[in-house]
């Protein structure tokens, strides 16, 4: 099939873990927010065969139909591959195989937490399907699933279904991914520690100290599975100070599991002392980010106590990936 357009635009949001990361993949649950930045991606169709790509976070390359194999037969080790293999999928969708320029700016930075490889996958995948025709929400979700895998190796899916269908969400791999219907004004801080990670290698570790220590990981797990239930009956009450709680103690209990950081510690701290209401790391770990929960009255202090790891202020997203 021939392309129907010549250009087409797509977005998808950040996302933040507000409780449940690492535990999601043992069949537990988890809360996700998509908040306000955006990773977008501008598609062109180019007239020879070749696949150019640009970004703004550190990766660009151009790529013929050889190259293009050579690459996505080596193991993972930069955003061109995922974003390559979101093109191409997309472009076989519809039987299509075309040369394009594609353009990625991201408004948050990458390999921090927040999501951007799957942001990134879901706005390629839209925007190049966009030249032929629409896609479900729940297809692309579903194909960046599988290129999250390249990525992550064992991804729960969490992060595709946020980014893909925004807003606030309670997740879990047997259940899938379910909204939470609120009017809850969720406003949080996010603080970037600065030191990038890789999210496979950090769930690989949890995975093997899980079969080391199988009693005391699920003893970990059933925690995690409490505090989440509880956050839930939080956020549908509006109780901004039983949220905020259960965030640090999350925060404590990723710490027992090893994977927040004297650096992530140290960040979470400071937005505690400046009046957060609750603080912990999101994501994998090892590094990334930190957010913390806010109201009017603190939220310019702990701004300013996190002056210097990128700190914004952020709220939730209901739009998900959007095609232009």
């Amino acid at each position: 099939m021939k392309p129907v357009k010549s250009r087409a635009r797509a977005s998808a949001p950040a996302k933040v873990i507000l409780f449940g990361e690492h535990f999601v993949v043992y069949n537990k649950p988890a809360i996700l927010a998509s908040v306000d930045r955006r990773i977008y991606v501008d598609v062109k169709v180019r007239d020879d065969d070749i696949i150019s790509i640009k970004s703004n976070i550190g990766f660009d390359g151009s790529f013929n139909s050889d190259k293009c194999k050579q690459l996505l037969n080596k193991p993972f080790k930069t955003l061109v591959q995922p974003i390559l293999t979101s093109a191409i999928d997309a472009m076989n969708e519809f039987d299509g195989k075309i040369g394009l320029d594609i353009s990625v700016n991201a408004q948050f930075p990458y390999g921090v937490g927040l999501g951007s490889s799957a942001a990134c996958s879901i706005a390629t995948i839209a925007a190049v399907s966009a030249l032929f025709d629409k896609l479900s929400r729940k297809k692309i979700c579903d194909m960046s699933l599988n290129v999250e895998k390249l990525v992550h190796g064992t991804p729960s899916g969490a992060d595709s279904a946020i980014c893909t269908y925004g807003g606030l969400m309670l997740f879990d791999r047997v259940k899938g991914a379910r909204p939470i219907n609120s009017k809850v004004d969720i406003q949080l801080i996010i603080a970037n520690s600065g030191i990038q990670r890789i999210t496979g290698k950090l769930v690989s570790e949890v995975k093997e100290r899980s079969a080391k220590e199988p009693g005391i990981f699920m003893g970990l797990a059933n925690i995690s599975e409490n505090i989440t239930i509880q956050a839930l009956q939080a956020i549908k009450a509006r109780d901004y100070g039983e949220l905020g709680a259960l965030m640090t103690l999350n925060h404590s209990l990723l710490r027992r599991l090893g994977v927040s950081t004297n650096m992530l510690d140290k960040l979470v701290q400071k937005a505690l002392s400046n009046g957060a209401l609750g603080a912990k790391m999101t994501g994998a770990g090892g590094g990334g980010c930190i957010i913390a929960l806010t109201n009017k009255t603190s939220t310019q202090k702990v701004i300013r106590a996190l002056r210097g790891y990128e700190a914004f202020v952020s709220r939730v997203e209901n739009d998900g990936v959007i095609i232009a």
